[in-house]
């Protein structure tokens, strides 16, 4: 019995001493880190009304302003671009757009500052339609910039509302 009252106060005594060290301060707190749009680590979304294109063959196209990407981080940032006609749907790029028997493909490249949006049709016929006549409306295009410090995985980030709610856009 008296070794078991022995175990028993040196535990709790080694429980406070533990509880007591852990709460000490180990040195003085570092400096705030950067917040808001001067971070360099923030996701960027902007918002693009296509109300014309160009042409030059094989296909449409658009240039789109983005001055997030950076020559330190065009290389290594996710971008993605998805396009709407009106709706509150969001398709990802590439898209293909199936219309028997010729179909349309619209996907984008990007560089520094800038990402340019490509419609393309795919018979030698003709030249077919820009995408607002094709969809009788004006497209509406969104650029979204995810540096890879904040690419966080399990997302699918060819889904727009899974990317809005994941990074909070």
């Amino acid at each position: 019995m008296k070794k078991i009252l022995k175990i028993t106060i040196l535990f709790f005594l080694g429980s406070i001493i533990l509880v007591i060290n852990g709460c000490k301060k180990t040195g003085p707190q570092g400096p705030a880190g950067p917040a808001g749009k001067d971070s360099p680590v923030n996701v960027y979304s902007t918002t693009f009304t296509m109300s014309s294109w160009s042409y030059t063959s094989p296909y449409y196209y658009r240039n789109l302003s983005v001055p997030e990407l950076t020559s330190n981080n065009v290389d290594s940032s996710l971008v993605m671009v998805y396009f709407s006609t009106g709706g509150s749907n969001w398709f990802a790029l590439p898209y293909t757009q199936y219309n028997s028997p010729v179909n349309y493909y619209m996907g984008f490249v990007s560089s520094v500052g800038n990402v340019q949006v490509t419609w393309v049709y795919n018979s030698s016929l003709s030249t077919g339609s820009d995408p607002n006549s094709y969809y009788g409306t004006t497209i509406t295009c969104k650029a979204v910039v995810i540096p890879p410090a904040r690419i966080k995985p399990g997302v699918n980030h060819q889904n727009y509302d899974d990317v809005k709610v994941a990074y909070g856009l």
